[in-house]
């Protein structure tokens, strides 16, 4: 079994061969899919070295700045009753997305009360309308940090998406050389502007596949694609020591620089993590959103900083102090910690898969002596999640989603709820983890407990005989009693598509074909 796990992590971490520049989204490889493999010679991910997390010593230093973030008051000084800044930088999308953000920000669980947010997003402002510190739109900007009752110096936390329409050129690495010296200055003056900004976070743009053919070329694919290799180039001066960008001491020239986070993607089609931006999520003109776009990335946006282990030490005064890469590997959803993985058992990179009724919805990949993948919002339902590395380390583990949060495996009375297939079994309140004694009841299914499933769909602590076949009818397995076994079907039978039907104690076959699917596959 393991042997098929390693197979497809080793085609996973195959680089990418050399891609040539296209307008087609779909050889347009997300940076974040892209890992160490090449477009046009430049690595990919986030951060260096392929990576989609940011490099140790640049993380620590990021937590540390994080953790510094304190109300100020009016003057820029440190007081317990003064306000900390977030301002939206940008132009037509960012004040869409804005509004949005604005409305949600302050029902965050847990959020700092100091914090006061701006929407500085004004529509038609690129990078070289805002350009000149003297500009229009600094005046409206600055009109409205003031409405907000903050100063410029309360201001600690910038979030800004932008690009520049008068340079059209699509022309791979100049087009993300020229935002990358863009962002540079535009951070520069950000902090000019707000002298105690700390942290400013790009986003990159959202794919612009769903524009009409006719529209104008200033917005078209490749262009947004490239403005996040513009936002990986910027970042990673920084992190490689561009003095143009030191962000240190007294002297410091600009705030930290930090995804937060990428929005890209080949149209419709999910990423590997499993995000996508559809078509029904923005207007005619394919690139500014509806109603539903707006409130979908403001959420994205609360999402990232509530589970990045940077962000949310200033957005709620941070305990995620367990996400520094020297505690261990972690598996997250969210901010919730699923498992942590001491680094010393992981050799080489590791793939994590997400499973929901026996079908991958999501590939993430890291290297083992990192900090952690984190599942983005899910659907309710229940799933199952695998990590392996490039040596025997496995695990397995499952959870429950609920109204979009982690629902913990307790007890509970099945009258209570039995809309969704929740872990409970009378016999034990975590009967679901993968750690069930051998003298327990337990029906293990490609690496997830699915006798909570089975006491749901039969009826609770009945008799019942499962029965597998193959898809030409040969019998393979039958299991008597599977409601008070200990069974491994995986360690029975080979990978392979079966049938599965239960039946009575007088031989009957119960129904449950509406929860089963024809063909089980096991992995």
């Amino acid at each position: 079994m393991k042997q098929a796990w390693k197979w497809t992590l080793s085609l996973l971490f195959m680089p990418a061969a050399l891609m040539a520049q296209s307008t087609d989204v779909n050889e347009l490889p997300p940076l974040d899919e892209l890992g160490e493999g090449k477009f046009m010679g430049y690595t990919g991910g986030l951060y260096p070295e392929g990576r989609n997390i940011m490099p140790a010593g640049f993380f620590i230093e990021a937590v540390n700045i994080s953790r510094s973030i304190q109300p100020l008051n009016k003057q820029g000084s440190p007081d317990p009753n003064g306000q900390i800044g977030v301002v939206a930088i940008g132009a037509s999308t960012v004040a869409m997305f804005g509004d949005a953000l604005g409305k949600m920000i302050y029902d965050v669980p847990g959020i700092r009360p100091e914090i006061v947010y701006v929407n500085g997003g004004i529509g038609g402002q690129d990078l070289n309308k805002i350009h000149d510190p003297m500009a229009r739109y600094w005046l409206e900007v600055d009109k409205r940090v003031q409405l907000a009752g903050l100063t410029n110096e309360q201001v600690q936390v910038a979030w800004m998406q932008e690009d520049d329409l008068r340079n059209t050129t699509a022309k791979f690495p100049d087009r993300a050389d020229m935002l990358a010296d863009a962002f540079t200055y535009a951070a520069q003056q950000l902090k000019i502007r707000y002298p105690n900004l700390q942290l400013l976070y790009f986003t990159g743009r959202h794919t612009t596949e769903y524009m009409p053919a006719d529209a104008k070329v200033k917005h078209m694919e490749p262009r947004a694609y490239l403005n996040g290799w513009g936002t990986k180039f910027v970042i990673e001066r920084q992190i490689n020591g561009d003095p143009e960008l030191s962000f240190k001491g007294p002297d410091a020239k600009a705030p930290l620089l930090l995804w937060g986070p990428y929005f890209w993607t080949q149209g419709e089609k999910p990423r590997a993590d499993g995000y996508t931006f559809t078509k029904d999520l923005v207007n005619a003109d394919g690139v500014h959103p509806n109603a539903s776009g707006e409130v979908k990335v403001a959420r994205d946006i609360l999402d990232f900083w509530q589970q990045d282990p940077v962000s949310v030490q200033w957005l709620t005064g941070g305990e995620a102090v367990a996400d520094d890469p020297s505690s261990g590997f972690l598996v997250k959803y969210l901010n919730d910690v699923l498992a942590e993985i001491p680094h010393s058992r992981l050799s080489g990179d590791v793939l994590l898969l997400l499973l929901k009724d026996a079908e991958v919805r999501m590939k993430s990949s890291a290297n083992g002596q990192d900090g952690y993948i984190s599942f983005p919002r899910l659907d309710d339902g229940m799933y199952t999640w695998v990590l392996v590395d490039q040596g025997d380390f496995i695990q397995r583990g499952d959870f429950l989603i609920k109204d979009g949060q982690q629902v913990f495996r307790k007890e509970e009375s099945p009258e209570k709820d039995t809309s969704v297939d929740e872990v409970r079994d009378d016999r034990s309140a975590y009967v679901s983890k993968n750690d069930v004694p051998e003298d327990q009841p337990a029906w293990f299914l490609n690496g997830s407990n699915k006798l909570p499933k089975l006491i749901r769909l039969l009826g609770g602590d009945k008799w019942a005989k499962a029965v597998f076949t193959t898809p030409d009818g040969e019998v393979v397995l039958v299991v008597e009693d599977v409601l008070h076994k200990h069974t491994r079907v995986n360690d029975i039978l080979p990978p392979g598509n079966y049938i599965l039907k239960f039946y009575d104690e007088n031989g009957d076959q119960i129904n449950v074909d509406r929860e089963i699917p024809e063909y089980l596959r096991l992995k």
